[in-house]
């Protein structure tokens, strides 16, 4: 997401409990704060490009012995990796990234590694089993802009339902991941460094009729006195963070895995809560066409009023 300009200042109304309170304008001059502009923008591209590499890796594990049930290792139909088996009696590989190819849109090459383990179960496709993935100078290159994101560090996935892939094809059966994340070293393209914890359950559907995949997460642990936590740590500014979801996070790959249709979450920072909604329209309400244009930010000013600002993806 770039960082766009603000919305025109609009009138909050609230209605609470039946009580009607006044409303109260936004201050032309409150701006949302720029560090909590960047985090936001920080916090979905590390979600978009973590749960990216989760669709990846899940999609291309299917034709690996060991992990899914095929015979056969087949060439990896991940864009721009190739997949080293050397050590894959113990139930690891290494996916490597080329660092030269466009892949997805917006468009972006990849490099570094990842080490895919199976950690528990004996085919990845069974129900209960953890999936160990390791990223290696992990680094993703917006090529628009040239901004990039990198991680090292360590995440689990357990699989919950199993992947029967027939069903999921005919649209009778999703697939269900629990991620478990701590301590993720990310790097920007400036230089500057976070650290990231996840703790979610994702969910992915498939619609025959139309060839769309639809993405559902929701965060579950408790945190911090937060219930829904999906992720914490601390930003690229040194302010500790928690995010945590008020409605389910949901996208399809029709309008893009990193541009939301619906979901509300909130990062509590030190200098505030700031609430996005996420899936609507240039004037901050539902989107009511397929893909909507941004999400809506609103947080309490300096002044004690409501501001909000809306933002495109």
């Amino acid at each position: 997401m770039n960082k766009k300009t603000f919305a025109s200042a609009i009138l909050i109304c609230l209605l609470t409990a039946g009580v009607f309170y006044s409303c109260k304008k936004d201050n032309k001059n409150e701006k949302l704060d720029p560090q909590v502009e960047q985090f936001n923008n920080d916090a979905n591209y590390y979600k978009a490009e973590s749960d990216r590499a989760d669709q990846d890796i899940n999609g291309a594990l299917g034709d690996i012995p060991s992990f899914g049930k095929a015979e056969e290792t087949y060439s990896s139909p991940m864009c721009g990796v190739t997949i080293d088996s050397t050590l894959i009696a113990q139930h690891i590989l290494y996916f490597v990234f080329d660092s030269i190819t466009p892949c997805f849109s917006p468009s972006c090459t990849r490099s570094g590694k990842i080490k895919v383990e199976l950690t528990s179960g004996n085919l990845w496709s069974d129900a209960g089993s953890v999936l160990t993935l390791t990223y290696i100078n992990y680094k993703i290159v917006r090529m628009s802009d040239n901004k990039s994101i990198k991680f090292n560090g360590v995440k689990t996935l357990k699989n919950l339902n199993g992947n029967n892939w027939i069903g999921f094809y005919f649209g009778t059966s999703t697939l269900k991941y629990r991620e478990r994340a701590f301590n993720i070293n990310v790097v920007f393209d400036d230089g500057s460094t976070a650290t990231w914890n996840s703790a979610r359950t994702t969910e992915w559907s498939y619609s025959l009729t139309d060839s769309k995949l639809t993405f559902t997460a929701v965060g579950d642990t408790a945190l911090n006195g937060f219930t829904t936590v999906d992720s914490w740590g601390v930003n690229r500014y040194g302010m500790d963070f928690t995010t945590y979801y008020n409605t389910p996070i949901v996208s399809n790959t029709y309008c893009g895995l990193w541009r939301p249709n619906s979901g509300e979450l909130v990062h509590h920072l030190s200098v505030g809560d700031f609430t996005l909604t996420l899936g609507v329209d240039q004037q901050g309400n539902a989107s009511t066409l397929l893909c909507g244009y941004g999400y809506k930010v609103s947080w309490t000013d300096s002044n004690g009023n409501i501001s909000t600002v809306v933002l495109s993806y």
